[in-house]
């Protein structure tokens, strides 16, 4: 049985514009878990003293057990420790790259030494422990073999082998853990292989091949540069080519979006699994087709993951109207929106103009003093799944006479326009008028304002 270990809550934090914090880190985990992998990985708590409180966080929490990780150094090892964490993930190199950029003046016999000292360390500290081989990909068979004796004569639980730029092709990934499975056949082997080559999965599937018991991945993939092997991608996959039924594939839509919210990290349409496009048939004779079975161009029912075939025919933008008529839109087809002053205009959405990546709604504030609507808010607190923007303009010169109260992630402010608000992906926010004459404007990087909504249940 294939073992995952999931490692958004490390990977993610050291990809660009992705800094999850404590509560969103409790979530995720606990979502993560509800998917049936085995593990999850959560962070560095050497780093900082706040790093270290959201891995405790996720080690309190999290339903399947927590790995965070290390250097190869004694006081990593104990701030892993100060987390409850059960399972530590130590690394080093003994390739030429790793001696001449990260261990300049010692020799490979000082870092094999290192490397089972921290092991021995921290397995008598309580830990259960992961060896990674750091970079493998590049490091020479004689030099894997000497860290894996070095690794298993200290007692390490598991051995990962880390292909950390993704230099390897399929073939040759299966060649060398085919090797490393029959010379060390009582060992526990783990992969992880990054997508620099956009090979990540399809090296996966040949570790797996060779014998690779447990493999590293993330929701998305997320990662350091082109990121790691796909959580979604692997589990549905093992589900509906390899009969695994232990993953619930029913949750991973919900997650997808999560993770993209909280991250940040905007997925291609074309992501397979969870992109916006993966069962968008647009062609003719596709859609044809799929009108008699759906199985006609469908690789697996959609349904399995609470998500449905498409069939929606696209205008040409070459073909549309884009000198556009603002539709009058009330509150109360809004989410979240009720009754309060001014009239609201839908500038663009994706009913405007097909395809429009954004929507812009303007309203137009008019009271000179407060009443009762605007002392209890007319805005309830929601969240969106992409970046948004507030713009609040007064009627006096340079845009100065409106009031408003915004509240972003629970920091509350009283401004006074000219105001722009940026809203993160992922924070609740909502407004409320308090005097004043102006216009206030929302743009959302989503064409539908529903389909913008990200709704979390706790």
């Amino acid at each position: 049985m294939i073992r995952i270990i999931d490692c958004t809550l490390r990977e993610g934090m050291q990809t660009r514009q992705c800094c999850f914090t404590t509560e969103q880190s409790v979530l995720l985990s606990r979502e993560i878990a509800a998917l049936g992998v085995d593990t999850i990985e959560c962070g560095h708590p050497f780093i900082s003293s706040k790093e270290a409180e959201r891995v405790q966080a996720v080690v309190a929490t999290s339903p399947v057990p927590v790995l965070a990780h290390a250097r190869a150094r004694l006081e990593d090892i104990d701030a892993v420790l100060q987390t409850g964490a059960h399972w530590v993930g130590l690394f080093a190199s003994i390739n030429e790259i790793s001696m001449a950029t990260k261990f300049k003046g010692k020799s490979r016999e000082e870092l094999l030494t290192m490397f089972g000292s921290s092991i021995r360390y921290a397995r008598e500290q309580g830990l259960l422990v992961r060896a990674t081989i750091e970079d493998a990909g590049r490091t020479a068979v004689p030099d894997l073999v000497s860290m894996i004796i070095t690794a298993r004569e200290a007692d390490a639980n598991r051995i990962c082998f880390a292909d950390s730029v993704g230099i390897l092709l399929p073939d040759e990934t299966f060649d060398v853990l085919s090797l490393l499975r029959y010379e060390f056949p009582d060992i526990v082997l783990e992969y992880h292989v990054h997508n620099d080559r956009g090979l990540a999965l399809a090296n996966t599937l040949k570790a797996i091949e060779a014998g690779v018991e447990w493999i590293s991945t993330s929701c998305n993939g997320i990662g350091e540069r082109a990121g790691i092997t796909d959580t979604f991608q692997l589990i549905t996959l093992l589900a509906t080519r390899f009969e695994q039924n232990r993953f619930d594939i029913s949750r991973i839509l919900a997650l997808s979006e999560l993770v993209e919210a909280y991250s940040r990290i905007p997925m291609s349409p074309m992501q397979p699994v969870v992109g916006k496009n993966a069962f968008v048939h647009v062609a003719r004779l596709h859609q044809l087709a799929m009108q008699k079975d759906s199985a006609a161009y469908s690789i697996f029912d959609p349904k399995l993951i609470k998500g449905h075939i498409s069939l929606e025919h696209f205008t040409p933008l070459q073909e549309q109207e884009l000198f556009l008529v603002p539709l009058e839109k009330s509150s109360t087809e809004l989410k979240y929106h009720r009754h309060g002053p001014g009239k609201r205009f839908v500038m663009l959405d994706k009913r405007l103009v097909d395809g429009s990546p954004y929507y812009f709604i303007a309203r137009q504030f008019s009271m000179i003093g407060a009443d009762e609507s605007a002392e209890t808010g007319h805005v309830d607190s929601h969240t969106h799944n992409c970046d948004s923007v507030f713009l609040f303009l007064g009627d006096g010169q340079d845009y100065i006479g409106l009031e408003v109260e915004v509240d972003l992630g629970g920091d509350i402010r009283h401004i006074h326009s000219p105001a722009s608000v940026f809203i993160p992906a992922g924070v609740a926010h909502s407004y409320r008028f308090i005097r004043g004459c102006g216009t206030y404007i929302n743009f959302v990087h989503k064409g539908d304002y529903h389909e913008s909504l990200l709704e979390i249940t706790q």
